[in-house]
């Protein structure tokens, strides 16, 4: 999945910035999708897992470039820093919603899931057709080597500071992964037998924060709201690492809480950043160049070395396995330590003034 990450969204970029309207792209994406999903269950009953990983890898690169495209379209028609962080709002909605539907059902682990993943997929793709028409900005222009390559979005990066968000993203999906991967697993550790649930807590929070992310961009810039994301990774892991020795319930339910500040005010205030980066014509090309970076190949990255952190400092039902977890979140707290400090040094792209005017 990873690899489909990487290889499809930058392409589909393009071809939205160049050749065809976004709305278009993604309800087609999603359509071919649906059936692949449907697709599925018959290799898993027949225990095909060859064919179950191509229609795996097939699903990545069709779904992957459509969370770049929901995005370029959201800035083409709102107001990018007013506007987006409340429709953002709705994904995590989402989120909640179909776990929620799945478990009253009773079909979490069914194969029932992939039908419904199907089914709402083609209702998806219908639905993108029914989106403001959102045209490509580049269409006629002249067709070159360079656009297949998407060296125009790769050219942000000669921008110094949208160079060092981007390797401070990179680098930060070491803890979201750690977290992310590794949090339910700890919290069965220390005893919680419902850490679905407790989950919540986070998400729920996540939501109340998306709506005033609009306000601290406006007022204190992009630089000091994604710092402010940065650090509270800091803080999560520090209170994570201390609650599996001290055994304080209020360490883990902050540290929960700080979803908000870890998620929206580094990862939703990133997209908004890209966004005001990119040139009318290559918004969908660095939606999806951010894609990458992030969920692409830091994701990767990080999957492998949280996969070697944990193997070698945890040993679940082990009789020190407590002490080995406070040693665990020690690691991604330092990598998040070290991202912070270099963005607070080398990005100066934090004016306020910039903020607002990609509001307008």
């Amino acid at each position: 999945m990873g690899l489909a990450t990487i290889l499809s969204p930058l392409i589909v970029g393009m071809i939205a910035d160049k050749f065809f309207s976004s709305r278009k792209v993604m309800g087609t994406l999603h359509l071919i999708n649906a059936a692949v999903l449907l697709l599925i269950p018959k290799y898993i009953l027949s225990h095909n897992n060859t064919m179950f990983l191509v229609m795996i890898f097939i699903v990545g690169l069709l779904f992957y470039p459509t969370a770049a495209l929901a995005n370029s379209i959201s800035f083409r028609h709102a107001s990018g820093v007013k506007t987006f962080p409340v429709i953002r709002v709705f994904g995590t909605l989402g989120f909640i919603t179909i776990g929620f539907i799945l478990g009253q059902l009773g079909f979490s682990g069914s194969i029932m899931t992939w039908y419904i993943a199907s089914v709402a997929g083609a209702c998806l793709g219908l639905y993108c057709f029914s989106l403001p028409n959102t045209p490509p900005k580049d269409k006629g222009g002249e067709f070159k080597i360079a656009d297949m390559l998407c060296l125009d979005a790769l050219s942000l990066f000669k921008d110094k500071n949208f160079s060092v968000f981007m390797l401070s993203t990179f680098f930060l999906m070491i803890p979201k992964t750690a977290y992310s991967a590794y949090i339910p697993v700890f919290l069965k550790s220390l005893g919680f037998d419902n850490a679905a649930s407790m989950l919540q807590i986070g998400t729920f929070f996540e939501i109340i924060f998306m709506f005033v992310l609009s306000f601290f961009l406006m007022k204190f810039g992009f630089k000091n709201v994604i710092l402010l994301g940065a650090v509270c990774w800091i803080i999560r892991c520090f209170l994570l690492s201390h609650s599996a020795t001290d055994n304080h319930i209020i360490y883990v339910l902050i540290a929960l809480m700080l979803q908000s500040f870890c998620w929206d005010f580094f990862f939703t205030a990133g997209d908004i950043y890209v966004d005001s980066k990119a040139g009318e014509k290559i918004k969908a090309q660095a939606q999806s160049l951010r894609f990458i970076v992030s969920n692409g190949l830091g994701l990767m990255f990080a999957s492998t070395v949280c996969g070697k952190i944990f193997n070698n400092t945890v040993v679940l039902n082990d009789v020190q396995e407590m002490s080995q977890w406070k040693g665990f979140w020690i690691y991604p707290m330092i990598i998040s330590a070290i991202v912070s400090l270099c963005f607070f040094i080398f990005f100066k792209d934090g004016s306020k003034k910039k903020v607002n005017s990609s509001a307008a």
